[in-house]
C-alpha cells in the first residue's frame, strides 16, 4: 500500500474536521461518534484515532478551527487606534464569524455546557480574548478615553457583559428571534453601553 504524502495527511485530516462539523450540525454531539465519521468518510477509524486520539482530541480540533477564524478576525482590528472604535469592531466580526458558521458553534457550545468541560482550544481562546481585552483596556486608559481601572478585573466585567456576543450559543438562541439587522444593532447598544461604563469616571 503507498503510503499517503504529508499534504494527502492534511487533506484528510481537513476531510475529518468537515465531516465532524457536518454531524455535530446534524446530530449532536451525543450521536457522533468516530465510527459514524470513518464510515462517511469510507476510512478506517484507526485513521480518526491516529489523527486525534479520541473523540475528546477530535472536538478538540474541531473548536480549534473554529476559534482559530475568531482569533483571525480579532487580530484585523489591531491597527485601530481608539479603543472604543477597536472593541466595536471586535465585537461585531465575533458576533459575524459566529453567524456565519452557523450551527455548528452552537450545539458545540452546547455540548461544553452540558456535557463536558471545554475543550482546552476553547479555554485558551477565552484567556486569549481576556488578554486581548485588558490591553484594550489599558490602551484607552492610557489615551484618556477610559476612566482608570482594575484592567484584570473590568476585562471580565467586559466578557460578561458582552456574553450575548461571545457566546455562540446565545447568538444562535438570538437568531431565532431577531433579524440580523436587529441582532447588530442590539450588538450596537451593547457596545455602547460598555463604553460609557468604562468612561465613567468618580
Amino acid at each position: 500500500m503507498t503510503r499517503r504524502s504529508w499534504h494527502k495527511s492534511a487533506d484528510t485530516r481537513e476531510e475529518i474536521l468537515d465531516e465532524a462539523e457536518r454531524q455535530l450540525q446534524a446530530v449532536g454531539y451525543s450521536d457522533m461518534t468516530i465510527g459514524s465519521i470513518a464510515k462517511a468518510l469510507g476510512m478506517s477509524p484507526a485513521n480518526i484515532f491516529k489523527n486525534f486520539g479520541n473523540k475528546a482530541g477530535l472536538i478538540d480540533a474541531v473548536a480549534l478551527r473554529w476559534v482559530m477564524e475568531i482569533d483571525a478576525a480579532i487580530e484585523t482590528t489591531a491597527h485601530i487606534p481608539s479603543a472604543s472604535l477597536r472593541l466595536r469592531a471586535m465585537a461585531h466580526l465575533i458576533l459575524e464569524t459566529h453567524l456565519a458558521r452557523g450551527r455548528m458553534p452552537a450545539r458545540l457550545a452546547i455540548m461544553i455546557g452540558l456535557d463536558s468541560t471545554p475543550p482546552p482550544s476553547a479555554l485558551a481562546f477565552f484567556h486569549r480574548l481576556l488578554q486581548r481585552l485588558g490591553q484594550l483596556i489599558d490602551d484607552g486608559v492610557a489615551d484618556g478615553e477610559f476612566a482608570p481601572c482594575d484592567v484584570t478585573v473590568t476585562a471580565a466585567a467586559v466578557c460578561d457583559c458582552l456574553v450575548t456576543i461571545l457566546d455562540p450559543a446565545a447568538v444562535f438562541r438570538g437568531r431565532s428571534l431577531f433579524t440580523v439587522e436587529e441582532m447588530t444593532q442590539k450588538c450596537d447598544h451593547l457596545i455602547d453601553f460598555v463604553i460609557r461604563g468604562l468612561s465613567l469616571r468618580a
